[in-house]
């Protein structure tokens, strides 16, 4: 057996590419193992294919091929006239093909007439209507950086949020962001990471997270999710959202939703660091607001903390995390408050808000390298 046939027979087991590459490193011993990642992706993804006597079990090996070959053209960016061209079909048609490959997580962005696979994360306004039918009592959960195949998250603890949720009635997660950890957020980061490369991520973070009859998560993406865009133009948001039914892509970084007419909901997900005192990048984000443009709910991600205040008419809510402490928060004095929320907001029969009760749901104990536990 080389290679080859040991990729194969791994990959038709399931197993993950990091661990494939560590089981062929006997055979490949000069190459280092994102190398050997990298080999054996683009060996079975393009070529297992011809080099096996039966066909493996695998979507058609010529459509993946164009695939590859539309979207390493859309990285060098081409007009749509072009790509019609290229591809002998109709403008229309094209569009649906660019919408497709969106679709898959490519962060497809058009400018003039040019589209492109872009690794550069544009920010967009996402605006989202939930119907309401009047109802006086709205209540969700909120959670945010969840940062799963990090060796750190705690998984065992955003199961047990679910199971609070579900046990109170509630069908609606918000989620402000870092749902994944990313990769090469700095140096030596991928060795906190359990995986390595954007698909093995994005299957973990399908396999793991949890799923509860009658709730569902609508979640934002953050700069940790937004790493993978920034390495190779694939925006994680979309897969996961259309392999699981019971999430929702909001967008990148941000989106306001209107619980009602007149009750708006802002997920944020900033990319500064973190401040000496908790309530401080709250106040500052509320006061650079102005009058018009102020969500009555806001509910912030990012660094990992739990609050709650009322200011400038504002219900602000840090929606905490479950990832534990990392080596690199530690190092900054960073500390992790994990858990999340259970919010109950009042209104009227406009929809405007009248009060809003809150609770916190609290886990003081990390569980050390509880992704071994879920593997």
């Amino acid at each position: 057996m080389d290679w080859k046939d040991k990729v194969i027979e791994l990959r038709k087991s399931g197993v993950q590419w990091a661990d494939i590459a560590e089981e062929i490193k006997e055979y490949l011993p000069d190459l280092t193992a994102t190398q050997r990642n990298n080999k054996a992706r683009n060996f079975y993804r393009f070529s297992a294919e011809n080099y096996c006597k039966k066909p493996i079990e695998k979507a058609n090996t010529v459509k993946h091929k164009q695939e590859f070959d539309i979207i390493e053209t859309l990285k060098k960016g081409i007009s749509v006239a072009e790509l019609s061209k290229m591809l002998n079909i109709s403008n229309t048609a094209t569009v649906a093909v660019l919408d497709d490959i969106k679709a898959q997580g490519y962060n497809v962005q058009r400018v003039g007439d040019e589209v492109k696979v872009s690794n550069i994360v544009v920010p967009s306004e996402n605006k989202v209507v939930q119907p309401w039918s009047g109802e006086k009592i709205i209540r969700f959960g909120l959670i945010g950086d969840s940062h799963i195949n990090s060796k750190y998250v705690q998984l065992t603890h955003l199961h047990k949020l679910y199971d609070i949720f579900q046990s109170e009635g509630i069908d609606t997660v918000y989620h402000t962001g870092d749902i994944d950890e990313g990769e090469q957020m700095r140096a030596g980061h991928q060795y906190e990471c359990y995986t390595q490369g954007a698909d093995d991520h994005v299957r973990e973070i399908i396999r793991v997270y949890p799923k509860r009859k009658g709730i569902v998560t609508k979640f934002i993406t953050g700069n940790h999710d937004a790493s993978i865009i920034k390495r190779c133009g694939y925006d994680i948001g979309y897969p996961i959202a259309k392999s699981r039914e019971d999430m929702e892509y909001l967008g990148q970084a941000s989106a306001v939703i209107n619980l009602t007419p007149n009750c708006t909901l802002e997920l944020r997900h900033p990319i500064d660091g973190t401040a000496y005192a908790i309530s401080y990048k709250m106040q500052k984000m509320i006061e650079s607001m102005s009058g018009g443009e102020k969500p009555n709910i806001l509910a912030v991600g990012h660094y990992h903390k739990a609050e709650y205040i009322f200011y400038r008419n504002v219900h602000t809510f840090q929606t905490g995390c479950t990832l534990a402490q990392t080596p690199w928060m530690k190092g900054k004095g960073i500390a992790a408050h994990i858990g999340g929320w259970i919010v109950e907001v009042h209104v009227d029969d406009d929809g405007t808000i009248t009060r809003i009760k809150q609770e916190y749901i609290p886990f003081y104990k990390e569980i050390k390298d509880d992704y071994l536990n879920w593997r």
